[in-house]
């Protein structure tokens, strides 16, 4: 049974080993030895008690080995804002000649303070394809239905945004990195524990993104093309698109309710122990002790796979909205 749960000292040496691999825009994604074990400290001390410590990292066990990590912030905003870019649209017409213009402008915000968001996703190259990102994904949203007095009822994720085959981000080559001049990496690296830079050096009036080249103009809210799947993955769990980006790629932000999520929406009480069509979560315990597991059953009957017995008494929620399979 493949185990999703809170990270514990005992995985940093397995999450370091796969990790290490993440390219610069994950930012949330720990990359060594040193910051997964900060992950999982803070982790432990928000648990206890500490909202200033303000992240969960949760992996994905599979026959015993740890596939890949997920995270959740509980509270955007708490040590610094947190910054995006919002589109707003515009039009112009002349009184004395028949003419129209339209155009977009991006704006630094921070609407995002105060939301919950759902971050940090890394596979180990071996899980892919085997279902362990749809855990690792949907997981969280079973732990924050779990535990509803520890997060915001506003929830958001931000989506890597899009590079070209070389590995280029055109909405930094040709809008951020004319304000904040580095490297993407280091300013990646940077923004992960400081972001005041973003403040200090990006400009508070809007930008006007006609005067932008095509190539970066369409990356404001594309994601990445690794990341499509699991932005899909969470639209399909009641996630809407939002008119904010993200200030160093373009990446889409994405939000939703805390109960209208299809796991809240769909959450009930196991009956019984049998097999069926439909995709399922199983989850219980709270704390250290949370689990979930993807299984199959039948919401309606209540019924799931003997599978999750191990559980213990679970709950189970639809793991696949067919709508938007």
């Amino acid at each position: 049974m493949d185990v999703f749960r809170l990270a514990t000292p005992d995985d940093a040496e397995a999450i370091a080993r796969f990790t290490s691999a993440a390219e610069a825009g994950l930012t949330t994604v720990p990359r060594t030895r040193e910051r997964v074990d900060a992950y999982i400290n803070a982790t432990h001390r928000y648990l206890g008690g500490e909202p200033e410590a303000n992240r969960l990292l949760f992996v994905a066990e599979c026959d015993g080995a740890v596939m890949g990590i997920s995270g959740i912030i509980p509270k955007l905003g708490v040590d610094r804002p947190f910054y995006s870019f919002k589109r707003s649209r515009h039009a112009r017409l002349s009184s004395q000649m028949d003419l129209r213009t339209e155009y977009e402008t991006l704006q630094l915000t921070t609407d995002f303070d105060g939301y919950t968001e759902l971050a940090s996703i890394f596979l180990a190259p071996e899980a892919r394809g085997r279902g362990v990102a749809r855990l690792l994904s949907l997981g969280r949203l079973c732990f924050v239905e779990s535990h509803p007095d520890m997060f915001d009822r506003r929830l958001m994720a931000d989506i890597r945004g899009w590079v070209d085959e070389a590995g280029v981000s055109p909405f930094w080559e040709h809008l951020t990195s004319k304000f904040i001049n580095t490297d993407f990496a280091i300013a990646d690296r940077l923004s992960a524990s400081d972001g005041r830079f973003i403040m200090e050096l990006l400009p508070s009036l809007p930008i006007l993104m006609n005067l932008l080249p095509d190539a970066a103009r369409i990356c404001a809210g594309r994601p990445h093309d690794i990341s499509r799947g699991a932005m899909n993955l969470l639209m399909g769990a009641g996630f809407e698109e939002t008119e904010l980006c993200d200030i160093f790629d373009g990446g889409p932000a994405i939000q939703c309710r805390a109960d209208a999520t299809l796991i809240a929406r769909t959450v009930r009480d196991i009956v019984d122990y049998k097999d069926g069509p439909q995709r399922l979560l199983a989850f219980a315990g709270t704390g250290t002790d949370f689990r979930a597991t993807l299984t199959t059953g039948d919401i309606a009957s209540g019924f799931i796979s003997d599978v999750a017995k191990p559980l213990g008494q679970a709950r189970i929620a639809l793991a696949q909205d067919r709508r938007h399979s």
